[in-house]
């Protein structure tokens, strides 16, 4: 039975040794919502921490403390637009975090797994692809190399990432090629093969690039500009066939309006948190239907939020590319397994879902206190 009157009772942020924190939406009927925010990375709190800090004391604590946290719309609306004389206007990764945890709450609550509550999961067995990064520092092999342990833990899609950034515009295309036809040269199976320049060219290069990757063999191109750079996106887009990809780090389906009528890339990757959370992200997908465009997750971790990205994810009936996954961005692998659970990890390059309430973490309390900071 759904406990309609139960209330928050207090939302704490725990830091843990895997460089995130542990988010917990707590109530009077003892259920819980869990989700990970910024946290300290190497003994040093991240920007991100110290806003997301600032933010759940100052106004997320005072805001949601004694609501019915099965609200969940509502106090998303609250949060990142406003009520009454109180325009929050909250940004889109803040909000994304107290998103997640509310709908992780609401499936327990109610005994049923998050896809389930969103409309039904369309498959729950979704393939990834392993994607790599830090191709500015690397020379091809170490890239090639990176990939290849992926293909070893049985992943058979792939994506590089150059992490090039704007301010490095054109820094190094040759070399950016020569690591592209060495990965495609090595995956000469056919894998799915993604390449990522990470803001990291000029309009002109993005589509000479693009052009000498078509010839090897892409499966998408992301990110070619700055995300800012909408009337260039689109020259870029309309230049090649490959399948160019933009949205990682954009908000809200506003922005995601702007992004298709000036931008119009082929492929839309809301990312969970900086899009807004589950609840923004599903709409998201809803509205690319309406455009025609494909959608491919942009979540590269393992553990709670990379799970609400992936039963988001499997509620889109034409979703069928594969989700992102990173061993990257969420510390050792055994420590989040340790954390959350053998359901956050994937099998043979899938992530399984299972049927259990909410998304499915099996927190380990022990596990939380020996990695608390």
């Amino acid at each position: 039975m759904v406990a309609r009157d139960m209330k928050i009772t207090d939302i704490t942020s725990t830091p843990l040794k895997t460089g995130k924190s542990l988010v917990r939406v707590q109530t009077d009927a003892g259920v819980e919502g869990w989700a990970e925010g910024p946290g300290i990375n190497k003994g040093v709190p991240g920007r991100n921490a110290s806003v997301w800090e600032a933010y759940l004391e100052s106004i997320i604590k005072p805001t949601l403390i004694g609501e019915n946290p099965l609200d969940v719309d509502r106090h998303w609306e609250t949060l990142a637009t406003g009520k009454d004389d109180r325009l929050y206007k909250l940004p889109a990764g803040i909000v994304g975090v107290v998103d997640v945890a509310l709908w992780d709450l609401l499936g327990k609550d109610t005994g049923k797994p998050v896809y389930t509550l969103m409309g039904g999961a369309a498959r729950t067995t979704i393939p990834l692809y392993w994607s790599v990064g830090s191709g500015w520092r690397m020379q091809p092999e170490e890239m090639r190399q990176i990939v290849e342990t992926g293909k070893d833990m049985g992943f058979n899609a792939f994506k590089i990432r150059m992490d090039w950034k704007g301010w490095r515009q054109d820094a190094d295309p040759n070399k950016d090629y020569a690591m592209f036809k060495l990965v495609r040269e090595f995956l000469s199976d056919g894998q799915y093969l993604g390449f990522d320049a990470n803001n990291g060219y000029s309009v002109s290069t993005a589509i000479q690039q693009g052009r000498k990757f078509e010839d090897l063999g892409i499966d998408h191109f992301e990110e070619p500009l700055p995300n800012w750079d909408l009337p260039g996106l689109k020259q870029v887009a309309d230049a090649l066939d490959v399948a160019v990809s933009a949205g990682e780090q954009d908000a809200y389906r506003w922005w995601f309006h702007h992004l298709v009528l000036l931008g119009d890339p082929d492929i839309l990757q809301p990312d969970i948190l900086s899009a807004g959370g589950p609840s923004e992200v599903k709409k998201i997908f809803d509205l690319s239907t309406m455009w025609n465009k494909p959608v491919m997750p942009h979540s590269p971790q393992a553990g709670i939020n990379s799970m609400a990205s992936l039963h988001t994810y499997s509620t889109v009936q034409n979703g069928t590319r594969p989700h992102e996954f990173s061993t990257e961005f969420s510390g050792p692998l055994d420590d989040v397994t340790e954390l959350y659970g053998e359901g956050v990890i994937p099998k043979d390059g899938n992530m399984i879902l299972s049927d259990r309430p909410g998304l499915g973490i099996e927190l380990n309390e022990a596990a939380v206190a020996k990695m608390t900071l």
